[in-house]
This record gives C-alpha cells, structure tokens and sequence, in this order.
C-alpha cells in the first residue's frame, strides 16, 4: 500500500500542476469566473487521474472501464463539490480579512488547501472502491 501511495502521490502531483495551471489559465487570460474554472480544471486532472491511476499506480488492467469510469466519475464528483466549497468559501474568506492578498492568492491558497484534502479523499475512495483486488 505504501509503493501505491507514493504512485498516487506522484500522480497527484502531475494532475495538482495541471489542474492549477488550466485554473489559473482559465481566470487569468480567458476570464471566467472562478467555479466554471475549477470545475474545468479538476475534471481534466480527473480524466487524467483515471487511466494513470488505473494502469500505473494500480496496475489495474481489467477491461471494465465502464464499470470502473462510473465509480471514478462520482467518487471525483464527491470531490469537485468538497473542491468547489472549498475554493470558493476559502476564496471570499482570505479576501474578507485584510492580508493584503491579490485574488490569484486568494484562489490559489483556497485552491491548495482544497486539493490536500481532496487527495485524501480520492486515494481512499479510488483504492477501496475503483481499483480494488478482486479475490
């Protein structure tokens, strides 16, 4: 479990970039607002999650990707909700207090602490419900 750990460490690491870097993208320069940005974002880290997870950390290579896509897809919908609270409760309270933070700060902080708990959540759930060992 600590070898597999360490792979979805990794992979989350690889997906955390991009999705930080579409979010920040997506505010930035093409100007939308911040949760059909994170929305957008964390669902291609998602998509990417799925097959680096399914065939690299887990090395799962049963042929269910129906079966196992759907689970992925709602277990990384918990997720985007608790992400989307996340950054966007997150966001407005770093902007209510006065720490002199721009909005990208705002967003990225509420963003990153978003995404450690969401890693939890999505390591648990993918191990124990998508990628499982069947006996």
């Amino acid at each position: 479990m600590v070898k597999q750990a360490v792979k979805f460490g990794i992979v989350g690491v690889a997906n955390t970039i991009i999705d930080f870097v579409l979010l920040n993208f997506f505010i930035a320069i093409v100007g939308w607002p911040i949760l059909l940005a994170n929305t957008l974002s964390f669902s291609a880290a998602v998509t990417n999650s799925y097959f680096m997870n399914k065939y690299w950390t887990f090395r799962n290579n049963e042929p269910t990707h129906i079966r196992q896509f759907s689970t992925f897809a709602l277990i990384s919908t918990v997720g985007l909700i608790l992400s989307n609270i996340l950054v966007h409760y997150g966001t407005e309270l770093l902007g209510t207090y006065d720490f002199n933070l721009t909005f990208a700060w705002q967003y990225n902080i509420a963003k990153a602490v978003s995404a450690a708990i969401v890693l939890a959540w999505n390591f648990m759930a993918s191990k124990y419900l998508v990628f499982y060992e069947r006996e």
